[in-house]
């Protein structure tokens, strides 16, 4: 028989070694490794090497004979520093290692450095370093590009993992501005702040950004997830070309998984069909349609889908509930946000979903599929006009959603027909005993206190929720400010007030307040009321947090201290807070980024987008 396979051989030699001692397998696999050229197998030396190393109860002439071994190895590969440490320990154990001085003599190796400890932090191989990175929040992993250090490519590659494509000129909206400092921007005017240098350096970043993924395909199959930016109408008209190129793009992103598009209907809807050719495998979906679509937007099937998210302003629901019909299977995270929608109770399975948000008509219809059927629900966000009263499906549903933990509720206005003054205590007593719940929030509509029993009584579950995180509500006018505080769990992070109903000024209302606010807050919301100094309500009532924020505007909280002749007293003091505004763009873009950057975390919803 001429056919004759050299694995036999290996396979053999594995049989009659596997039946030797721990000190004969030693001897075997140093006489092996001798055997082997120094150059080109380091990996292997080292991992033997090391092995050998572990055996316990090993003779000095063999330990000797394996570090001798190794640095030859690494004195071939270059690493001299390693080698001298192994030279080191031969010479401890044998001082008249004539090994040793022969490699000295060669090597040009003075015996003094052997006894130099090693410059420099320990080498770690790169998949060490990646595991660190992996720790490490965004802000830090762009610090890290400046440091000449693998770790600087390691921070690329993990940053670009998730892309933002910017494709047009954003005019922000007018903002209140710190009246103790100069205006944030000073091109504002009619309401718009156009600042044309940041669009053009946006403009330039996409368009680089397309064009490495164009020309380097290991770039390219890195990238996870990509948020695409673009207003309906283009005044520079320069979108046609970037979409042009992003088409082109697209097919390369061979691993991505989650996408965002916030755009015009055209731009959306050609996405959706080269990303259906090109990346069937996208797992989150996420589409915000910049303008009203009436005829609605098709979506084609994607089968490994699992998150989805449509926030639209009228238009028809009939495409939309089409997909869903056909994704309910693999969905499990789903967020429909169109004031002129009805809930799509015949297309989905709520029992699937783990997370839920939906912002529309609140009908009874809404609560009922939800409250029955979602047990998996462990996040639940609803908003909306309510056209019914749901406060006996809640009293009858008692111990329905197990592992609910987020709970939203916003009800923007209430039908003319519609009179529900058990719906806030129902509600309550939904929540009482949900010890696990992190976050609760609810917005009532400031006229309708009444019709739907929102009172001072609404705050009194609050201590029962021995664990929440973050807490949103309307604050009733009928709540006494020196007793709110104190009402508000200990636990509590983040806590926004809709202060509509207030009818006193804010720093009054926060010097009541602040009494009994906890001490581990770290993020103070306002909502509905004017703020003359955001300044005045960190020195007066919230010293403690680190982020403020008055309707759709951030501050950042910067405390420095003093040593020293610099502070009033002779050591150590802390200087008067001041507060930074937050751009307009890190709000609109990436508050979660720096808010968990900033440990407040908590003040970020914990819905669909977020996971």
């Amino acid at each position: 028989m001429s056919v004759f396979n050299p694995r036999i051989l290996e396979a053999c030699i594995r049989d009659v070694v596997v039946r030797l001692s721990d000190h004969e397998k030693v001897s075997v696999l140093l006489y092996v490794l001798e055997r082997l050229p120094p150059d080109g197998t380091r990996a292997v030396m080292e991992n033997a090497v090391q092995s050998l190393l572990r055996v316990s109860g090993l003779p000095s002439a063999d330990m000797t004979k394996a570090l001798l071994i190794r640095a030859q190895a690494r004195l071939a590969a270059g690493y001299r520093t390693s080698a001298q440490q192994d030279l080191h320990s031969v010479l401890t154990m044998d001082p008249d290692n004539q090994d040793v001085k022969a490699i000295i003599h060669t090597q040009h190796l003075r015996p003094e450095m052997l006894l130099r400890e090693p410059d420099g932090p320990p080498r770690f191989s790169i998949e060490v370093w990646r595991e660190i990175a992996l720790l490490l929040p965004k802000r830090d992993l762009q610090s890290l590009l400046l440091v000449p250090h693998p770790l600087s490519r390691i921070a690329s590659q993990l940053l670009f993992r998730e892309i933002d494509l910017h494709l047009t000129p954003l005019h922000e909206p007018s903002a209140v501005e710190e009246p103790t400092h100069p205006p944030t921007h000073p091109h504002r005017s009619d309401g718009e702040c156009f600042d044309q240098n940041l669009d053009n350096w946006h403009h330039q970043r996409s368009a680089d950004i397309l064009t490495r993924i164009l020309v380097d395909p290991q770039f390219a199959t890195q990238v996870r997830s990509l948020g695409v930016h673009a207003a309906s109408q283009d005044a520079s008209h320069s979108l046609a070309f970037q979409v042009g190129m992003l088409l082109n793009a697209l097919p390369k992103l061979s691993n991505i998984r989650k996408v965002h598009c916030s755009g015009s209907k055209d731009l959306i809807s050609r996405m959706l069909r080269c990303m259906h050719k090109h990346n069937p495998k996208i797992q989150r979906l996420s589409l915000e349609l910049a303008d009203q679509a009436v005829d609605g937007i098709s979506i084609p099937r994607f089968k490994h889908l699992t998150h989805f998210t449509l926030i639209s302003e009228g238009g028809s629901s009939n495409s939309t509930h089409m997909f869903l019909g056909q994704s309910r299977d693999t969905l499990r995270a789903l967020a429909i946000k169109n004031p002129c929608w009805h809930f799509p109770t015949e297309v989905i399975s709520v029992r699937f979903l783990s997370h839920l948000e939906f912002a529309g008509h609140l009908s009874s219809e809404v609560f009922t599929e939800i409250i029955t059927e979602g047990h998996q629900l462990q996040s639940l966000m609803l908003s909306g006009s309510l056209e019914c009263a749901p406060s006996s499906i809640f009293r009858q549903h008692a111990a329905a959603l197990p592992f609910l933990t987020h709970f939203h509720l916003t009800i923007t206005g209430v039908h003319r027909h519609v009179t529900d003054r058990d719906l806030c205590p129902a509600i309550s007593e939904f929540l009482r005993p949900r010890t696990q719940l992190r976050t609760y929030h609810l917005f009532i509509p400031c006229g309708e206190h009444r019709r739907i029993g929102f009172d001072a009584s609404a705050w009194g579950v609050l201590p029962a929720l021995a664990n929440l995180r973050s807490l949103s509500m309307t604050y009733p006018g009928d709540l006494s400010s020196s007793l709110a505080g104190w009402l508000v769990p200990r636990s509590v992070q983040a806590l926004t007030l809709d202060l509509a109903a207030l009818t006193m000024e804010a720093t009054a209302f926060v010097k009541q307040i602040h009494t009994g606010v906890p001490r581990s807050l770290r993020y103070i919301g306002m909502m509905n009321i004017p703020v003359r100094s955001v300044l005045s309500l960190v020195e007066h009532g919230f010293s403690q947090v680190r982020v403020v924020a008055v309707e759709h505007n951030m501050w950042s909280v910067v405390r420095t201290t003093t040593t020293g002749e610099e502070g009033k007293g002779e050591g150590e003091g802390e200087r008067a807070p001041t507060v930074e505004q937050w751009p307009y763009r890190r709000v609109r873009y990436h508050a979660e980024e720096w808010l968990e950057s900033v440990g407040c975390g908590d003040a970020v919803w914990k819905g669909v987008d977020v996971l």
